[in-house]
């Protein structure tokens, strides 16, 4: 499917990681800042796992930390929950809990300060190090504010994404892998090609038709999150192990079945140890369950580890199949011209569409609840010319 860095994977909203078109909000820098709790917020619910009998692997402890790898997960709970992104750790890559320096990057304005920063820090280790360790020597941004930001805004979505992946017969834990995939920022897209709450990339999707010039469904947060069950559930039927699986969602199924194989072993904990072999997981997929059981430890306990949380409500949209093709221009109209909202609310639509190619008939949209009505009057107007044409 891809192998992404994970490092990458958190700092997608920057311009730096980002397309370029300027009338695009996914190429603008993207804060995702927690509003004032008058401002759209509701309580935020602990996580209700339950017993999921009937869900496809599951058992108690299918979540569990695997033997082995609890220096590894502590690792990640620690970059989602102590280090911010105005921090970062350099450590060793094989071994994460070998941490060299903690490297503060506050005040510092631009990627290149930040980059010489780093550099210089590196450089400094470095001339204590053997040479192997020094091959060996990685950079890892922190994410507490991002992580504590993706709870927030996981409250647009989660509950839904939960009935979705219930539905699928899948354990609904797996919804929270999009903490490790974007912080369920819906604007998220990566310079390899990945996109979404999900980070789908392109090939992935065009089986399943989601993407056209107008329409990318791999940035609808449903659509995105059925492709999602359904990946995951193939993942789980080839691999037979939710640990293999979700590694499979990084490093692509195939891949993990090939060193499972050749290592003779379903283990995880064993496999993420092969380093050296000449069949072996990169840094970013021998560390992708770990972010995940990180993640669900983080956002379980958030009060823990963050004091007070809240979610966002969700959005207050209704969805609408369009009964004819419409143009962008349009469908500001139903947002007041607001085309931050109008994105917000419809991150599905492409550039192409904002810059005015028609969206198709049957493309479903979300308008805001209060502009519904004035939407289908809209719509059915536009429905009876484009008859009387005909």
């Amino acid at each position: 499917m891809k192998s992404l860095s994970l490092s990458l994977l958190f700092v997608l909203s920057g311009t730096s990681q980002l397309a370029t078109a300027a009338e695009d909000l996914a190429a603008k820098v993207v804060p995702q800042v927690v509003p004032a709790l008058a401002e759209g917020s509701r309580p935020w619910r602990s996580p209700q796992f339950g017993t999921q009998k009937e869900a496809l692997g599951y058992s108690e402890t299918a979540f569990a930390v695997p033997k082995g790898m609890e220096k590894q997960v502590q690792f990640w709970v620690d970059i989602y929950s102590k280090y911010t992104t105005q921090q970062g750790v350099i450590h060793d890559s094989e071994n994460v809990d070998v941490i060299y320096e903690v490297v503060d990057l506050s005040g510092l304005k631009t990627d290149r300060e930040r980059q010489r920063k780093i550099d210089a820090a590196k450089k400094v280790i470095s001339e204590k190090l053997s040479k192997d360790e020094r091959e060996r020597l990685r950079y890892q941004l922190g994410q507490k504010d991002r992580i504590r930001d993706g709870i927030f805004y996981s409250g647009r979505y989660i509950e839904e994404m939960e009935t979705i992946f219930k539905e699928a017969g899948l354990p609904i834990e797996l919804t929270r892998l999009a903490f490790v995939e974007s912080s369920f920022n819906v604007m998220a897209r990566s310079k390899v090609g990945a996109s979404g709450i999900w980070q789908i990339m392109g090939y992935t999707a065009r089986p399943y038709k989601m993407v056209s010039p107008t329409v990318d469904k791999r940035n609808h947060p449903m659509e995105a999150t059925k492709l999602a069950a359904k990946l995951l559930r193939s993942n789980y039927n080839m691999l037979e192990s939710w640990p293999l699986a979700v590694t499979g969602y990084n490093h692509g199924p195939t891949g993990v079945r090939k060193i499972a194989d050749f290592h003779k072993t379903k283990d995880i904990s064993i496999l993420v140890q092969k380093v050296d072999s000449k069949k072996s997981l990169g840094f970013a997929s021998r560390n992708f369950y770990a972010s995940f059981l990180a993640a669900l430890e983080v956002e379980k306990n958030a009060p823990k580890y963050f004091g007070s949380v809240v979610w966002s409500k969700p959005l207050d949209g209704q969805d609408l199949k369009l009964p004819v093709s419409v143009r962008y221009k349009d469908i500001l109209h139903w947002f007041d011209g607001d085309d931050d909202k109008a994105q917000l609310f419809n991150p599905h639509l492409t550039s192409v569409a904002r810059k005015g190619r028609p969206i198709p008939a049957k493309t479903v949209i979300s308008v805001p609840k209060d502009k519904y009505n004035v939407a289908l009057i809209s719509l059915a107007r536009k429905d009876r010319t484009v008859a009387s044409e005909r």
